[in-house]
């Protein structure tokens, strides 16, 4: 790809536009790492000295990427540096659009992004209705998600067992936002 050398001579106001026009929806997964490694990444936290730091695989928008022109204009913002826990690796946190990105967060309990809820206006998340746990306790946690204004679940066990939950359980972003998916299965 060529460099656009008139780039930087355009009026400040059309370059801050053109960046605006390069930001886009994604999925950011995010996920928690423990120090001990016995536990799993859904468990609850009750103790949160065994969270070590939160990952995420999703690559830093290009945008971000390009210069420092594009960083300055504040299209992404430093987020989740509340999750990290207490580890030798330093400020942890991940570059997000918190009005366009979608938060999935997988099978990781709801209790670690407490701090960060009601920052979240798009989650995503994988659970099981038939799973005790999640039905009866669980579910309560996405009060935490006060801003929450679309919620993707995915199914894992199949779109019939979660018939009827838009309305048994509280969504706090509206019936009309509220997407069932079922859990692909990819064979490699």
């Amino acid at each position: 790809m060529t460099t656009f050398h008139p780039f930087p001579r355009l009026p400040p106001e059309l370059r801050a536009r053109i960046w605006e026009l390069t930001i886009e929806p994604r999925t950011v997964e995010v996920r928690i790492v423990h120090k001990d490694p016995i536990v799993p990444p859904d468990a609850l936290s009750e103790n949160r000295r065994s969270v070590s730091h939160m990952v995420s695989l999703t690559p830093v928008p290009a945008t971000l990427q390009a210069c420092q022109e594009a960083r300055n204009q504040g299209l992404y913002q430093q987020a989740f540096s509340e999750i990290a826990g207490s580890d030798d690796v330093g400020r942890r946190y991940i570059w997000l659009n918190l009005e366009i990105d979608m938060i999935s967060i997988g099978t990781t309990a709801f209790s670690h992004f407490t701090p960060v809820a009601p920052i979240i206006k798009r989650l995503k998340f994988e659970r099981e209705i038939s799973n005790e746990y999640y039905y009866h306790w669980e579910s309560e946690a996405l009060l935490d998600f006060v801003n929450v204004k679309e919620i993707h679940v995915v199914c894992a066990d199949g779109m019939r067992a979660w018939h009827g939950t838009s309305e048994e359980h509280y969504w706090p972003c509206g019936r009309e936002n509220l997407f069932f998916i079922i859990r692909m299965m990819v064979r490699l």
